[in-house]
């Protein structure tokens, strides 16, 4: 159901105060003037945070970076040094190493080639719910990306669409995958089901989507043949761990899966790392907290010791890490499949757009984050209209 709260308790990013309760009451529809979903939840606090490129424990030792600017100067195509974006958000990588980018405020998904030259992949700009080609179709603030596994469909949720869209390459059409484009909370078959505020997304193997419904607090799937189903979460706001349909969600955001299908979750007011594990045969079984203590800190450590505040994208790389996007601690993370956090790229709670080494980089509330097989780190740097790399150092 829609409530006063949406995008409201998170819209201090680019300064934007968070006042308009109004834009997504239960008895009107929501505009794109709202503010965008992200307010500070309080100060930063390193008081314990370990240096960025140090970890907590000895035995996990985190990659040191160096961070660079890709493409983005701050909605025009072109070379690195032009193009512009407009909130950039999530981040899927092609198999030609090319960035696929849900450019939100654009209402178009981009495209970066590995050299940062920017196209239009698809959408015109206008928002709106049109399929058809790519030059033609239209998107409502595109929010996560991501690719299937012969690297030839891109999958986006489309946040006030309230539909998850498909883009085809060849040739390049945009079609609706789930969803009937009004808010709600309804399983079944296509565009028969209903989502609220559609987050990130993410694909398995057996080519499920698992997507992160914001607004709904659930965490639901997409099957192969297009049946839409909650696998958890009941609905209600709240942190409770266990049983899948037990288990209460705060504004779940970025989602991710690794090698053994396990899921994981970024949760934007519960400010943690939730964690569903599945059984022999691909049903959903428990949710559990990996890391995050829920206070809106900057803190490395272990499981819950850890602190973050408003993560948001998620990715996992070769070895089962994760990659977070710690939005209004302006920093990325690293998190350990045992839950150990270290703070990898940013200068916790400064915003900027230094590039260099990782810990004398800076960041402006970054977004999403997709990481490639060589371990590179991209990065929407949603405050700073910018797409940025993280090159591992050798050591």
């Amino acid at each position: 159901m829609r409530t006063t709260s949406i995008l409201v308790m998170l819209g201090g990013i680019l300064g934007v105060v968070a006042t308009q309760a109004s834009c997504y009451s239960t008895t009107c529809e929501r505009t794109e003037t709202c503010p965008s979903p992200f307010s500070d939840q309080g100060p930063v606090d390193e008081s314990d945070a370990d240096v960025a490129g140090e970890d907590a424990s000895d035995a996990d030792v985190a990659k040191v970076y160096m961070v660079s600017t890709l493409a983005g100067t701050g909605a025009a195509d072109g070379p690195a040094s032009e193009a512009t974006f407009n909130f950039p958000s999530g981040i899927a990588i092609g198999s030609d190493g090319s960035l696929y980018v849900a450019d939100r405020n654009n209402n178009k998904i981009r495209k970066v080639t590995v050299n940062g030259s920017v196209s239009t992949y698809a959408g015109t700009g206008t928002s709106g719910p049109d399929n058809g080609s790519c030059t033609a179709a239209t998107f409502r603030w595109p929010h996560g990306v991501a690719m299937d596994a012969a690297n030839n469909v891109v999958y986006v949720a489309d946040f006030l669409g309230d539909v998850i869209r498909k883009i085809t390459s060849t040739p390049c059409q945009v079609s609706t995958l789930a969803g009937d484009g009004h808010f709600g909370a309804s399983d079944g078959m296509g565009t028969l089901a209903r989502f609220d505020s559609p987050a990130g997304l993410t694909m398995d193997a057996s080519g499920n989507i698992y997507i992160a419904d914001s607004e709904n607090h659930k965490i639901r799937k997409v099957t192969p043949d297009g049946n839409v189903i909650t696998i958890a979460g009941t609905g209600a706001v709240g942190k409770n761990n266990g049983q899948v349909m037990d288990a209460t969600f705060n504004w779940p955001s970025g989602i991710a899966v690794d090698a053994e299908g396990t899921l994981y979750v970024t949760e934007i007011e519960n400010n943690d790392i939730r964690k569903i594990t599945f059984d022999v045969m691909g049903n959903p079984l428990t949710v559990s907290t990996l890391a995050g203590s829920g206070a809106a800190m900057l803190t490395d450590g272990v499981g819950l010791d850890a602190a973050f505040n408003s993560p948001t994208g998620l990715a996992i790389d070769a070895s089962g890490n994760l990659l977070v996007a710690d939005t209004i601690n302006n920093v990325v993370r690293q998190v350990t499949p045992d839950g150990v956090v270290t703070t990898i790229a940013g200068q916790g709670g400064v915003a900027g757009a230094h590039d260099g080494p990782a810990d004398m980089a800076t960041f402006n509330h970054p977004y999403g984050v997709a990481v490639d097989s060589n371990g590179v780190i991209y990065v929407a740097d949603t405050g700073n209209n910018k797409i940025r790399k993280l090159t591992p150092v050798p050591q």
